[in-house]
């Protein structure tokens, strides 16, 4: 593939087709490597951590065989991998606190006195829309196994079926993935040099509209009723 020197647009990031990081000569063993891990991980044949290690002990050693090449990506790559770490730390306190604490098991039952009955044929709905905010600040776990069951078993008595409930509750995914809570977005963020908060003021309404935009063709397909 011919790159054009001229466009600087990737320049000074992992994506910069002219650093002097490129190993063109060693594509198929990266490439190699990059399969093996993938096919470990997925048989689950050793705790992922040591999968990583050794992975990346093995690039390391082969793309940069001198000390001081090795020292110099590790510096390079630090402050990506402390920033990361420590969030998704900070991500793990919390979402402790919330389960630990029965907050989350609070919260449930705070939230089904406070939905007036009339809204009970709506529940699917209400609960598609709640999932938006609530699966932001709060973990996937934390919400589908102490929040949803709450609403499913209220949403019940008013005729709504469980694999409704399930359908609306996805709807604020989008949303979800923009979380400080998932790991995956900090890295990304991490990596492309933005910062959390500038990433959230242009994404997160898009992320908003797409999952009412899911739920409202839920509704309209009829997967997603109205008791």
């Amino acid at each position: 593939m011919l790159v054009d020197e001229r466009d600087t647009a990737m320049a000074d990031t992992a994506l910069d087709p002219n650093r002097k990081t490129l190993r063109p000569k060693l594509f198929w063993f990266n490439l190699g490597l990059t399969v093996a891990v993938m096919v470990v991980l997925v048989a689950n044949i050793v705790p992922l951590p040591f999968v990583f290690m050794v992975g990346s002990a093995i690039a390391l050693l082969v793309n940069f065989p001198k000390i001081k090449e090795q020292g110099e990506q590790l510096i390079a790559h630090a402050p990506s991998i402390v920033a990361v770490v420590s969030m998704v730390m900070a991500a793990a306190v919390l979402t402790g606190v919330l389960k630990g604490t029965g907050m989350v098991e609070a919260m449930s039952a705070w939230l089904v006195q406070i939905i007036p009955t009339s809204m009970g044929p709506f529940m699917a709905v209400i609960t598609g829309v709640l999932s938006i905010p609530m699966t932001f600040f709060m973990s996937n776990d934390a919400f589908y196994f102490g929040v949803l069951p709450f609403l499913s078993e209220t949403a019940g008595h008013y005729g709504i079926s469980a694999a409704e409930m399930a359908r609306a509750s996805i709807t604020g995914q989008p949303f979800h993935l923009q979380s400080p809570l998932v790991p995956a977005i900090l890295l990304l963020v991490s990596l492309a040099k933005v910062d959390l908060g500038d990433h959230h003021k242009k994404v997160l309404w898009r992320t908003a509209v797409v999952s009412l935009v899911m739920l409202g063709v839920g509704m309209l397909t009829g997967a997603i009723g109205i008791g």
